[in-house]
């Protein structure tokens, strides 16, 4: 038993020997090392991820600010662009008008549109200026695009325009580069029809549309529409679609002439409209 003792006491010594000379020779030993050399290697790799995540985020941010900043830019750019370009429309549009004042011997005067109809007098609209700017009734309304329509009352600072694309309306015009001879007429919608044009006359779509003068109303050569649908049915006439050369939808002013005075009169010129103004 005692030799035992004697023999462990002699391995702990040797043990403590060895570890005292490891140390000298080589440091102190840390058991906990290993554990804390993978701790610090954990927490660098999370503090890395972290400034990865936080910089993806800051990124995302950033670009959308620049988003948001460069949007704004686009959007002025864009505003101040139609606001160009309805300016050199407006500019247009006047220059054309006064064209038509200095150059067309039977300008009346220039009139706004004030007021729209409504129900059986859709296809009408008001303007600024009757009687005491020498306007009368079969005056002609015209835009810089060609015919827009005719008066058919004119009072003292007003006057009332029947559009041409009115049922209640019509003018003799030409078709095509044959110069064929049609009446134009209001479908009460949005286009016009052309009547009275037999299957021996060739028609296409896009045929320009002019008046005639043949009327004794309209003068010669205002531009009316272009030829938009030509249905081939069974008939006499066929049946032809004109757009008309104006938006009515989208008038804004009128250039108001006379009739040619080289025309015979027109039996009601000056007078109303039979039909009563609602």
């Amino acid at each position: 038993m005692r030799s035992k003792r004697s023999l462990l006491f002699v391995l702990l010594v040797v043990a403590a020997a060895s570890v005292m000379t490891y140390q000298v020779r080589k440091g102190a030993i840390d058991p906990l090392a290993p554990v804390n050399k993978a701790f610090y290697g954990l927490s660098g790799g999370l503090q890395g991820a972290y400034r990865a995540v936080t910089g993806f985020f800051t990124d995302i941010t950033a670009n959308a600010h620049r988003v948001k900043v460069l949007t704004k830019r686009l959007q002025d750019m864009k505003a101040r662009y139609e606001k160009a370009e309805a300016g050199a429309l407006e500019a247009a549009r006047l220059k054309a008008l006064l064209d038509l004042k200095q150059h067309s011997p039977q300008y009346v005067a220039t009139a706004n549109v004030v007021a729209r109809g409504a129900g059986r007098w859709a296809n009408t609209f008001t303007i600024d200026a009757g009687r005491e700017e020498g306007i009368q009734k079969n005056m002609i309304a015209i835009t810089p695009d060609g015919l827009a329509g005719k008066v058919i009352r004119a009072e003292k600072g007003y006057s009332l325009v029947l559009l041409v694309t009115d049922a209640r309306f019509a003018a003799a015009v030409r078709l095509g580069p044959g110069g064929q001879e049609a009446i134009l007429a209001g479908s009460g919608a949005n286009d016009c029809i052309l009547k009275y044009v037999t299957y021996d006359i060739k028609v296409n779509k896009g045929d320009k549309v002019a008046t005639s003068g043949l009327d004794g109303l309209f003068p010669d050569g205002i531009n009316a529409g272009q030829v938009s649908k030509v249905v081939e049915e069974a008939g006499f006439f066929r049946q032809i679609t004109v757009k008309p050369a104006v938006d009515t939808s989208d008038i804004e002013q009128v250039t108001i002439i006379r009739r040619d005075p080289s025309l015979p009169p027109v039996p009601g010129q000056g007078q109303q409209t039979d039909e009563t103004h609602p």
